[in-house]
């Protein structure tokens, strides 16, 4: 293990009175100190550097994050705020101040420089100052006539913000060039030369300056932003930022820890359950709740790499088959149970076998049926329970219970059986009621499976779970079982507290902290009837 081949290193040291000490600080485990009281004096200077990880490297995976101490359930592991923070590349015209979308014609202009705010104070964000001044000098106002999606001058802004920082502010700068680019593998690709031909060619004509960075300069910070940016959902549309320590988290498809954000646009990185000492801190870079197929490629395209996590080694997903599909759905009149997955782990779109009589199925069969799945998925109108209903039965022939595309719509649908306001789930037939509970439970048990770290959909299905047991209880309390219903509010209690674990972390602006909230309400309640005292 790492930390024990690291920890023999460490000097046995107090840093203030440099004489040997036995005691190690609790949360980093990478000082010691011979008293309380040393440790207490020291703070002041050491908290700044206080975490319970160390940074590790090898030529494979580059810079790791290792703990340094068992982690407990719910502890923040770091908490960081951007180097840079900008519109996303697609997108239309928002705000350069606090980055929220505009409208056409409901929007005002930088006095100095045009480019579009929200609200006269945003010219004055500090984030704008630079590119204010760089407008500027480029002898015009920026003036936004149309709100295309993507807009091809947004598309600038980001890497602009990055590239200013060189003058701007040296040590984020130095920071930034630290992060990994992926030059080497991103050359030639499409996506670069998409970049080398629309940003990398923009960027010195439109703000005048040919002179000032040479299309390696601007084609790596756009590298450098595509591999280590990270979607921030405080604004609609969804913003970009870029943050130091938490770049160097390593990807895996079931990561140990999960990500939230502040108000004020801090990455809060934490520890959904117990993390061991000597583990490997991860996140997850692409999505969890989909395919194996879909999250190769898109870590391909974006990330320039191939992921070869426990996950997705296994095209099994831990025996989930969240991946598979039904062998019987592409062979006519066949009553073969079995369950279809690729032929080769690492190419998802040749052909597929089945695991039970061996018969294959040609990729384009597969790609084919994905296709029709994904685009009535898309379509389908997810608050309307008679279409979710109607798309499982339909789809049910080609996918598991467990796929991507099924398991999205119980997601709907365990929102949707009786979530309409506080009294609809009241007025819901008992088997109904089942129904979501079952819904909840089967998502519940894949979650822990395949994604045991992801908080929002845990605490979401939980909120649900918590609330369907409520009403289960209630009906026992009305048909005078009360030992039944003592069971099923316990449960519900226990639903309503790992939710708000869950969702602790969640900013006050987001539909997460507003369920996290009425948990808190909800368990207060059940505490009452229950007779459990603080």
């Amino acid at each position: 293990m790492l930390e024990d081949e690291d920890s023999d290193r460490i000097e046995k040291i107090c840093p203030v009175c440099k004489k040997e000490a036995s005691k190690r600080c609790s949360r980093c485990a990478m000082v010691y100190y011979c008293c309380v009281e040393h440790q207490q004096q020291d703070w002041k200077l050491h908290k700044t550097t206080c975490q319970p990880f160390k940074i590790f490297s090898n030529e494979q995976y580059g810079r790791f994050l290792v703990a340094t101490r068992d982690i407990k359930a719910g502890e923040i592991v770091l908490k960081e705020s951007p180097l840079v923070h900008g519109p996303a590349q697609i997108t239309g015209p928002v705000c350069v101040g606090c980055l929220q979308g505009l409208q056409e014609n409901k929007y005002l202009d930088c006095e100095r420089c045009g480019w579009p705010v929200c609200k006269r104070s945003c010219q004055d964000s500090p984030s704008h100052q630079a590119e204010c001044k760089f407008t500027i000098a480029r002898g015009s106002k920026i003036s936004i006539q149309h709100f295309y999606v993507p807009h091809p001058t947004y598309q600038c802004l980001m890497p602009v913000r990055c590239l200013l920082m060189a003058e701007s502010d040296p040590t984020r700068w130095n920071a930034l060039l630290r992060l990994e680019s992926h030059e080497d593998e991103r050359r030639g690709s499409e996506q670069w030369r998409n970049d080398r031909e629309g940003v990398a060619k923009l960027i010195p004509r439109f703000f005048k300056c040919e002179n000032k960075w040479d299309e390696d300069e601007i084609l790596r910070v756009v590298g450098i932003i595509q591999v280590n940016g990270h979607e921030v959902p405080m604004t609609e549309p969804s913003s970009v930022a870029i943050y130091n320590m938490a770049s160097m988290l390593e990807h895996s498809c079931r990561p140990n820890l999960a990500k939230s954000f502040t108000n004020r646009g801090e990455v809060v990185i934490w520890a959904p359950n117990p993390i061991r000492r000597g583990d490997r801190l991860s996140i997850c870079y692409t999505d969890v709740l989909w395919t194996t197929g879909n999250r190769l490629e898109h870590l391909q395209q974006t990330k320039m790499f191939r992921c070869e996590c426990g996950r997705c080694n296994d095209p099994t997903e831990y025996e989930t088959y969240f991946s598979a599909l039904r062998c019987s759905g592409f062979h006519k009149d066949s009553k073969c149970k079995g369950y279809l997955l690729p032929v080769d782990k690492a190419q998802w779109t040749d052909d597929w076998k089945c695991l039970r009589c061996s018969k294959e199925v040609t990729g384009a069969a597969v790609c084919q049926i994905l296709q029709r799945a994904r685009m009535d998925l898309e379509a389908m109108e997810k608050h309307r329970e008679d279409h979710c209903n109607k798309y499982m039965k339909h789809y049910s022939k080609w996918l598991v219970p467990n796929h991507q595309f099924m398991v999205d719509v119980k997601i709907s649908l365990s929102q949707v059986i009786g979530g309409n306001n506080p009294e609809a789930i009241k007025k819901i037939p008992y088997d109904k009621l089942m129904n979501k509970i079952k819904i909840c439970q089967d998502l519940i048990a894949l979650f822990e499976k395949i994604c045991p770290a992801e908080a929002r959909a845990f605490g979401a299905t939980r909120f649900e779970l918590h609330a369907a047991l409520a009403e289960l209880g209630r009906r026992s309390t009305e048909a005078n079982n009360p030992a039944a219903a003592a069971v099923q509010l316990e449960d519900s209690l226990y639903n309503a507290n790992e939710c708000i674990r869950m969702l602790l972390h969640e900013p006050s602006m987001l539909m997460e902290s507003k369920i996290c909230a009425q948990a808190r309400i909800n368990a207060n309640t059940l505490k009452a009837l229950l007779g459990i005292k603080e």
